[in-house]
């Protein structure tokens, strides 16, 4: 029995194959959408922590064959975010996507899933496929759409002679009209149906609807049965037509489908709406204009539609009576409509309004406005007569669950009665509207997070940095003068420490708040960091205009400050930078406007000064340095030297120590101890200190390639680059892009770095630790030395701080203070290396108190790459003359305690 598409009784069914961690599941698809995602609350609920909460939507839509619908799938939820993980199609990632018979889709790159869309059936035959159906089967094969689940007969059916009279006489109670013609267009018989439906079909004839063209329709066609659609007056019939060439007849029976006909356009224009809504939807999500987005999505619904206007209204509060109103804010129109966005009622118009009252307790109530105007009370009439409406539908558009405005439709040519089914695609689109201004709010906020300082609220150094460009251009252009402040507050951190930090927050906001009442309005103020704060005059005629406005704001500071009961006084310092006259460029007239007032701090603080070029003090030199070290490593000025650590007892080196130099271009070598604390006071130093971890694994592993042995390479680590969330995974990147085995680095960090938060520092270097690295506890002695550190921390390594060592004589205290270091790391089964051996009697020694490890300018001083390998490979050259060293020492006159 073939399947029969117009039997009510039968439908397509479309299916979804889920397969997940409870195993295979069928969903049905026949809801116009399902959300599938973690949350319970969604249509299809996934336990899987790769799904997002709302991962998928999956929305009904049909093509051109109002029969031939199907789903478009779209990744993410209404709110303008996608899922976590994201969805793929057929392989493809995507964020939607018109699905096809036999799709496989996979959500969060673990559920997987299979569309299927399967031929007409009624629910009991549904219900048995579903009984029977085979999950492996269908996930390994691709299932015909068509595919028949209910079966012939193989035997055919036979009438006796009764029947056959009862046949015969068929035609006659048919109910639907029957009528026959020969091929002259002579009507030969007509049944009583027919003749009822088409009373004047005889005297018409050929030109009747039903009988037009089906004598050239049935001679130009090579089949014997046919069918057409045929308009007759308001109906519409589906007219089956059996051409019987033996005896030149052509049968045809009709059925009147006016009322599926219109069922169909009806649900192909709810369709084409929820596909427009789909499509609005994506371009909603997709696009980062959400003024554009709006538009383009209110003129696709609206073509869709067929509407003549679509508004959408803005509640806020009204300026003068801080009552509530509303103001269109979008609008589309058809064309030759007119726009009513600029009409007076429409504009800044309160709700308590007569012809407002009624929406505004409808739509803030969640319900809708719908009908036809004249039906509508005599004031609404009034207004909405001067649009030209004709009919309404208007729908509440609610906001983080506030009522923010409304989306109403407008049909200016019939009095359109709104169908239920509208209605909820209107609220749909509202929704849809609602998540892209809820996701404007949000980039919102992330902009004024992005550009502003979180607690005055002031621009932060970004957007300070962009309106200093944009000055300076303007500057340029017009040939006028500017000025650039740094002003910090006098001991502030005494405040913060006695009185608090929560006091020390409210005096910043009462500061940022009093700067800005000292400037103009093209001015700008902005909190550089901590007490520090910058101000640009983007015009100035000249220097005294800065100097006024700087004097206005130690002026302003002279007023006591009250928080929370405590009298606060205020003093700050300014330095003033000009353009041109103090520099061309943004960073230069930043660091000289900083220079001027390190002159103010040096001059007694609470005053300003502007910048002179004969300001050549030590901070003008460390802030050039430090400025300069911003473009060392992109110019390769830095570099390693590695100093060897040799073992005692045999003499060979076991590793270096890679210790940064920096070849500064017209100073020459820097020393560490000038420019690694100028690296701290900023980000650089993570930068540098990846640098140095980099070069250094490479340097071990061709070490390594040279020698044939695991040769161990320390790097010193400082308290940022400790601290910085990021060094396990920067260290592992590190190991794995250079292939150094993991054992042989050292990473060494001092004793004051791991007690500044222990709990940390036992976190970070247990993740180190587990990973075959070995640490090392640099500078031991100088710090606290104390045992309970030593037995909370992961330890490998314990180095004896160079003070001690250069104090070793034979009858000096630190001679026992070493031993006792030697015990401890034995007990404690710690490596132990004693630096900064620089003579042969600390040598000896070392030797006698069974050091394991030393290095120091005796054995080598820090080498660069070239001379330290060449090092490396004379080592028995070295050891050679260690032993010399050691035959012409005399024996040393002490003997140790056990």
């Amino acid at each position: 029995m073939p399947t029969d598409l117009n039997d009510p009784q039968r439908k397509i069914r479309h299916l979804l194959i889920l397969e997940d961690s409870d195993g295979f599941r069928l969903v049905p698809l026949e809801e116009s959408s399902y959300f599938l995602g973690r949350d319970v609350t969604n249509a299809i609920v996934v336990r899987s922590k790769g799904i997002s909460r709302q991962h998928a939507l999956f929305l009904r839509v049909t093509n051109a064959d109002p029969n031939s619908y199907g789903f478009m799938l779209i990744d993410g939820n209404l709110q303008g975010e996608p899922s976590t993980n994201g969805t793929a199609i057929n392989g493809e990632k995507c964020t939607s996507a018109k699905l096809n018979h036999g799709d496989r889709i996979v959500f969060g790159r673990q559920i997987t899933a299979k569309y299927l869309v399967l031929g007409a059936l009624s629910d009991l035959e549904f219900a048995d496929f579903c009984k029977n159906f085979d999950f492996e089967e269908a996930v390994t094969r691709d299932i015909n759409p068509r595919e028949t689940f209910v079966h012939e007969s193989d035997e055919a059916p036979s009438f006796g002679a009764a029947s056959l009279v009862r046949l015969a006489s068929f035609p006659e109670i048919l109910p639907s009209p029957m009528f026959e013609v020969n091929l002259k267009g002579d009507l030969t018989y007509i049944n009583p149906a027919a003749h009822n439906a088409f009373p004047d079909l005889q005297i018409v004839g050929v030109e009747h609807p039903t009988v037009a063209g089906l004598i050239s329709l049935t001679q130009t066609s090579r089949q014997k049965i046919l069918s057409r659609e045929v308009t007759v007056g308001p109906q519409v019939y589906e007219q089956s037509i059996h051409f019987i060439s033996e005896n030149g007849l052509i049968r045809c029976c009709l059925a009147d489908i006016t009322e599926r006909k219109k069922v169909e356009a009806e649900l192909f224009k709810r369709d084409r709406l929820l596909q427009s809504v789909a499509e609005a939807t994506t371009h909603l999500l997709a696009n980062v204009s959400h003024e554009e987005a709006i538009e383009a999505a209110l003129a696709r619904f609206g073509i869709t539609a067929g509407v003549d206007r679509i508004c959408i209204s803005e509640n806020h509060i009204h300026a003068d009576t801080h009552r509530l109103a509303t103001t269109i804010r979008y609008e589309w129109t058809g064309v030759g409509v007119t726009s009513i966005r600029t009409f007076s009622h429409r504009q800044n118009q309160l709700y308590s309004s007569p012809h407002l009252q009624r929406w505004c307790t409808t739509l803030a109530g969640g319900a809708a406005i719908r009908g036809i105007v004249q039906d509508f009370p005599m004031a609404e009439q009034t207004v909405l007569s001067q649009e030209q409406v004709q009919s309404v539908l208007a729908v509440p558009i609610n906001v983080k669950d506030n009522f923010w405005g409304f989306i109403e439709l407008h049909d200016c040519r019939d009095h359109y009665q709104w169908s239920d089914q509208e209605e909820a695609i209107l609220r749909t689109m509202a929704a849809s509207v609602s998540a892209a201004l809820e996701r404007q709010d949000k980039d919102e906020i992330i902009h004024q997070q992005a550009f502003h300082d979180a607690l005055t609220g002031l621009p932060n150094r970004v957007l300070f940095a962009e309106r200093l460009d944009q000055a300076l251009t303007d500057a340029r252009r017009n040939q006028h003068h500017l000025a650039v402040m740094f002003m910090d507050l006098d001991k502030f951190k005494t405040i913060n420490d006695t009185l608090g930090h929560s006091v020390g927050d409210e005096l910043l906001k009462e500061v940022a708040q009093r700067l800005q009442n000292c400037l103009r309005g093209g001015d700008t103020v902005a909190r550089w960091g901590g007490d520090e704060f910058t101000l640009l005059l983007s015009t100035i005629r000249s220097i005294e205009d800065a100097t006024r406005t700087a004097q206005r704001i130690l002026d302003a500071f002279k007023a006591v400050v009250k928080i929370d009961h405590h009298e606060i006084y205020v003093n700050a310092s300014i330095g003033i930078a000009c353009f041109p006259n103090d520099g061309e460029e943004a960073e230069v007239l930043l660091q000289n406007a900083d220079v001027a007032l390190y002159q103010c701090k040096e001059q007694g603080r609470g005053i300003y000064r502007v910048y002179d070029a004969n300001m050549n003090s030590k901070a003008t030199e460390l802030f050039a340095l430090q400025n300069n070290i911003r473009h060392a490593l992109e110019r390769n000025e830095f570099l390693l030297h590695y100093q060897p650590q040799i073992n005692l007892e045999s003499g060979k080196i076991t590793g270096f120590e890679a210790l940064i130099r920096w070849q500064h271009p017209e100073q020459g070598l820097v020393s560490p101890a000038t420019f690694i604390p100028l690296a701290e006071e900023s980000d650089l130093i993570i930068k540098i200190g990846k640098w140095v971890l980099e070069r250094a694994c490479q340097q071990a592993v061709e070490w390594q390639r040279i020698t044939g042995h695991p040769l161990s390479i320390s790097v010193n680590l400082s308290a940022r680059q400790f601290y910085d969330p990021t060094l396990v995974e920067t260290i592992s990147q590190v190991l794995w892009q250079t292939q150094l085995d993991p054992k042989s680095l050292e990473l060494e960090i001092t004793e004051t770095i791991a007690i500044k938060n222990i709990s940390l520092a036992q976190e970070v270097l247990k993740q180190l630790q587990s990973m075959g690295i070995q640490i090392a506890m640099d500078d031991f002695g100088t710090g606290f030395s104390s045992l309970n550190y030593l037995t909370q921390l992961p330890l490998d390594t314990l180095k004896i701080d160079q003070s001690f060592i250069k104090r070793l004589t034979a009858k000096a205290k630190e001679l026992e203070v070493i031993n006792a270091v030697l015990s401890l790391g034995r007990g404690l089964h710690l490596k132990v290396v004693a630096e900064g051996v620089d003579t042969p009697e600390q040598l000896e020694l070392l030797k006698a108190l069974r050091c394991e490890t030393v290095q120091g300018f005796l054995i080598s001083p820090p080498l660069p790459s070239i001379e330290a390998t060449a090092k490396l490979q004379s080592n028995w050259l070295q050891h050679q003359e260690l032993h010399n060293i050691k035959q012409t020492l005399p024996q040393p006159a002490y003997v140790l305690a056990n």
